[in-house]
């Protein structure tokens, strides 16, 4: 009996997560959407997606295989130096973020398509706005950070920092569900992977990822509309922006590619790859990822 978790096991750990959280969520909306009007409702619905689908399967999974949770979900400890290049890195790739989310913007206006976010209650008042800081910026940075930079890039470490993180990056853009985000969510938890894999533990992307969505979610109460929409416009931005954000990513890029180097090492580090055994050469591994596509291409036509 294996103690460690493999590709295959990390794979259909997500498909599992994958597909039920479909099935949960289109359940949901066969009602027409009542966790969108009820907010308490909507958090009942969160921490069942989150923590029952998202979470659950992986703990039976390795209590069943006698595997390491700290180990699987790289509860390591990490030092303050690398916390805190964690969010100089984090602040730097926000540029860069929204670089990708402007070119998502024209690439869909010259294909005759519009723009769209996901869908997410916008708090109304304070009382509400504590309702869904929990309910989107807590319990879901935490869970999916638990799923994606810990089970994932623990499946496929294996094959080395950047398979592992290239990986669990995708499978986080697809787990998100929209095809007009795919590049910016690609990118944000690529520097989220790169972050938990570097500093060896998953401390510093729950840390951005809870950062990040509980912005987000202050953001929309301040503005009294969801926070992308209004930074997207109807007929793309203009070539002057575009070029300007452009600029300021490549310098940001190699601000934060110098910085990833100065990084502590810790005793949950995967090393660079070396020489082996590809793992191309197994279909196994690949079974639930094609899956998963399949499912994604499916539901969003």
């Amino acid at each position: 009996m294996t103690n460690r978790l493999t590709m295959k096991n990390a794979g259909w750990i997500f498909f599992v997560s994958y597909v039920t959280g479909i099935i949960l969520s289109g359940w949901m909306r066969s009602n027409g959407s009542p966790h969108h009007d009820n907010l308490f409702l909507f958090l009942g619905y969160v921490a069942v997606g989150q923590i029952i689908l998202n979470v659950l399967p992986a703990v039976i999974w390795c209590r069943y295989r006698h595997i390491s949770l700290r180990t699987v979900f790289r509860l390591h400890k990490v030092s303050l130096k690398n916390i805190l290049l964690s969010l100089v890195i984090y602040a730097l790739s926000q540029i860069i973020l929204l670089f990708f989310h402007q070119i998502t913007e024209v690439v869909s206006v010259l294909l005759g398509a519009s723009y769209k976010t996901s869908q997410y209650p916008v708090a109304e008042s304070l009382f509400s706005l504590c309702i869904l800081l929990l309910s989107i910026g807590i319990i879901p940075p935490i869970c999916e950070e638990l799923l994606f930079r810990g089970v994932l890039i623990t499946g496929y470490a294996r094959h080395g920092i950047w398979f592992s993180a290239v990986m669990s990056s995708f499978l986080f853009a697809l787990f998100h569900d929209n095809p007009y985000r795919l590049i910016e969510l690609f990118g944000a938890a690529l520097v989220s992977s790169l972050l938990v894999i570097k500093s060896g533990s998953i401390i510093p992307g729950m840390i951005v990822h809870l950062i990040t969505n509980s912005a987000y979610v202050v953001s929309s109460y301040l503005q009294s509309g969801d926070m992308l929409e209004n930074i997207s416009t109807p007929g793309g931005p203009g070539a002057a922006i575009i070029w300007i954000t452009g600029a300021a990513s490549i310098v940001a890029f190699m601000i934060c590619w110098r910085l990833f180097t100065r990084f502590d090492p810790s005793e949950g580090m995967i090393e660079q790859k070396k020489n082996g055994s590809s793992p191309l050469r197994y279909f196994g591994w690949s079974l639930p990822i094609v899956l998963s596509i399949a499912v994604f291409i499916i539901k969003v036509n």
